[in-house]
């Protein structure tokens, strides 16, 4: 389980990226007085879905008419500080710590990313050591001490690449590829609207305070190497870092373990691109056409350890007849 959820690790802090900044925004909207359930208010629709059944009377008052998804996404922009604010950075350097008390682990993050599309995080684990992923605009890459270093592709590198978009939270139509208010449900212990989305990065809902217009967390049923996994995403506080809010205290749910992130640090100063160039071994898999490389000291064969080495000969006793047999 301790490998499994690590190899999970850096997608989901990608995944929880586009969840913090992706599709967020609108004004506030006067609720209306209590009544029955309406019909869900579509926007970006895929297809025609049946109105929602009646609200239970433990269910939240559901408002007289509902905002659509794209007021409820720029009223989040806003919340966090409007389109001017997101403009304004061209990068960012974020610090903090992470881990899963119920396992034991617990380390620190670096996530970089630079205008348009350059992104880079790195964690490093207490008894684990350094994992890192990242894009340069093209190839996206994952290290770690565990499975070594690996090209991605297919699925995992159009969420990456989503992900290092600097300004995706400005265009949601990035993310989803339908969207449908379904009305207001509590979430994490706040009244939030409640988004259906369906789009590349999985499919379920978003939440957004009815009240502050922040993005609360999600629900969603995304894929990954193992199948498809049920995650839930909780954002929990929000600090203001230069003009933007960010949120500061994450907690991502997913096959059953609990991963808490904490946001110490937000740094908007300019970064040298050459961080983000490909490392040595990455580069090496690009030019050999290969996929991953074990990690070092490692082989692909049997179990992945090293190789054995026969032991040096000991020469015989002082006096002894080397030809002699016990």
């Amino acid at each position: 389980m301790r490998t499994l959820l690590l190899a999970c690790l850096l997608p989901v802090l990608s995944f929880r990226a586009v969840a913090q900044d992706g599709a967020f925004g609108s004004s506030p909207s006067t609720p209306g007085t209590q009544a029955p359930a309406t019909p869900p208010t579509k926007d970006i629709p895929v297809a025609p879905e049946p109105g929602a059944p009646a609200a239970p009377a433990s269910a939240p008052a559901q408002p007289a008419n509902l905002p659509s998804a794209s007021e409820i996404f720029k009223r989040s922009l806003q919340a966090i500080g409007g389109e001017d604010a997101v403009r304004r950075h061209t990068s960012m350097r974020m610090e903090g710590s992470l881990g899963a008390a119920a396992m034991g682990m617990k380390g620190t993050m670096i996530v970089q990313a630079l205008a348009p599309n350059l992104f880079l995080t790195t964690i490093d684990m207490s008894g684990v050591g350094a994992m890192k992923q990242g894009f340069d605009g093209t190839v996206g890459w994952t290290t770690n001490p565990l499975m070594g270093t690996q090209l991605l592709e297919g699925r995992t590198l159009d969420e990456l690449r989503r992900s290092a978009d600097f300004y995706r939270e400005l265009d949601p139509g990035k993310v989803w590829k339908s969207a449908t208010v379904k009305g207001v449900a509590d979430f994490g212990g706040q009244r939030c609207y409640q988004i259906e989305v369906e789009g590349d990065m999985g499919t379920g809902s978003l939440f957004y305070g009815v009240d502050d217009g922040l993005a609360r967390g999600m629900r969603l049923e995304v894929d990954s190497p193992m199948g498809k996994v049920p995650t839930v995403t909780r954002m929990v506080e929000y600090k203001p870092f230069d003009g933007l809010m960010l949120a500061t205290r994450t907690e991502i749910e997913a096959m059953g373990v609990v991963q808490t992130m904490t946001v110490d640090k937000v740094d908007f100063a300019p970064i040298d691109p050459k961080v983000f160039e490909l490392p040595a071994d990455v580069k090496a898999l690009v030019a050999s056409g290969k996929r991953s490389a074990p990690p070092a000291g490692k082989t692909t064969a049997g179990n992945g350890a090293a190789p054995r080495r026969n032991a040096p000969k000991t020469p015989p006793a002082s006096g002894a007849d080397p030809k002699s047999k016990p």
